[in-house]
């Protein structure tokens, strides 16, 4: 369902109510697909509205308290969990393709190893496993359809959503600051940190984007950033899996994975070189924080 376009003049419980149900009707649009062979973004569209829909619900849960349940939470999350390694296995199957011209003849066959895991590990957790998580989900998404679009009447008026969106704006914008400023020389855990809390701030925007050129500039501008910080965690997450393909035994196999592994890592130091000049050295953090705090200001003028 489209969302309404008075959306920041509403009551803020009413307006997270419509946020959440949208989410709610975008993932069950995504989920047949999930079973669709052909459909390469099926799965991906369904992780992204669960993931979308999961940042809500916890972004607001003072606001919802009494209808959103931790349980509710727990299951979305369990969802994302049952479908993150086809997802992942695929990501390292569209990086792998790339790399065929970057290596050696001789280093083919540790190709084809690396290749049959990933596509071992895709094939786990497809065909039955999607089809019991998407009835699954649509299980789940009736009850809560039900209680969340049937709100227990209240007295007197609630605070409008332009100004709680103001205040969760700042809290959430600072919270990723804090993460920024503890990096450190971390480049695993605290790049990782930082993209979730630009992934947070970023889905709390989204749904009044339209509503001016900053919150349309300040997605943007989280979507770069999580662009190259996803990049990041990919090398990083594909590094375990190279890893256990290695057994140290040589051979051209082992030659091919260990090859791998040296193009794995220079990607991630290229992604982490762009993440370090581009937006902590150079502007990139500040200019996204500084249109966090002009549109929070924005939304209290009205």
């Amino acid at each position: 369902m489209p969302l309404p376009g008075d959306l920041l003049q509403r009551d803020a419980e009413e307006a997270v109510r419509l946020i959440a149900l949208d989410f709610v009707a975008q993932a069950r649009e995504a989920a047949p697909r999930c079973l669709d062979p052909e459909d390469s973004e099926g799965l991906h569209d369904f992780r992204v509205s669960i993931r979308r829909l999961r940042s809500t619900l916890s972004a607001w849960k003072g606001l919802l308290r009494g209808v959103v349940e931790k349980r509710d939470r727990k299951t979305l999350a369990g969802f994302q969990k049952r479908t993150g390694a086809s997802r992942d296995a695929e990501v390292a199957l569209e990086w792998l393709a790339g790399q065929v011209e970057a290596l050696e003849p001789e280093h083919r066959p540790g190709y084809e190893r690396v290749e049959a895991r990933l596509r071992s590990a895709a094939r786990s957790q497809t065909g039955d496993l999607n089809r019991d998580v998407c009835a699954e989900f649509v299980e789940w998404a009736d009850g809560f359809e039900s209680r969340l679009g049937h709100p227990a009447p209240r007295q007197g008026a609630g605070v409008p959503y332009a100004e709680a969106l103001a205040e969760r704006l700042e809290s959430t914008a600072h919270r990723l600051e804090v993460c920024v400023n503890g990096i450190g020389d971390d480049r695993t855990r605290g790049p990782h940190k930082v993209r979730i809390a630009g992934k947070r701030l970023r889905y709390l925007v989204e749904p009044v984007r339209t509503e001016g050129e900053v919150g349309a500039s300040l997605v943007e501008r989280c979507k770069r950033l999580q662009d190259v910080l996803g990049t990041l965690n990919d090398a990083h997450v594909l590094d375990d899996l190279l890893k256990s393909c290695i057994v140290g035994e040589p051979s051209e196999e082992e030659a091919g994975v260990l090859a791998l592994c040296r193009l794995n890592a220079a990607r991630a130091r290229a992604s982490y070189r762009s993440f370090r000049v581009d937006w902590l050295d150079g502007a990139g953090m500040q200019m996204l924080l500084d249109e966090a705090a002009a549109l929070a200001r924005q939304l209290r003028d009205g």
